[in-house]
């Protein structure tokens, strides 16, 4: 389940709410992702459990800067 959040904490992947793209913040591109944009917003969102089975689930894309596109489970 996406729950809102305010702050990542010790999350890997966290979720834009308005365009449904899921994040891997263990990725190195992935500061280009604009995460503090992202929770300023209030659009930030956490997976409960914290992996991408659950993103990709509730319906969420992956990012094309944090994930390779050939296989989204390989950051």
């Amino acid at each position: 389940m996406a729950v809102q959040i305010r702050e990542l904490g010790d999350r890997r992947y966290f979720g834009d709410e308005e365009k449904k793209i899921v994040h891997d913040r263990w990725h190195a591109d992935c500061e280009d992702c604009l995460m503090d944009d992202i929770l300023a917003r209030g659009a930030a969102v956490g997976f409960e459990p914290d992996d991408l089975d659950q993103a990709f689930g509730e319906g969420y894309e992956y990012c094309e800067y944090c994930f390779d596109r050939r296989d989204p489970k390989r950051p």
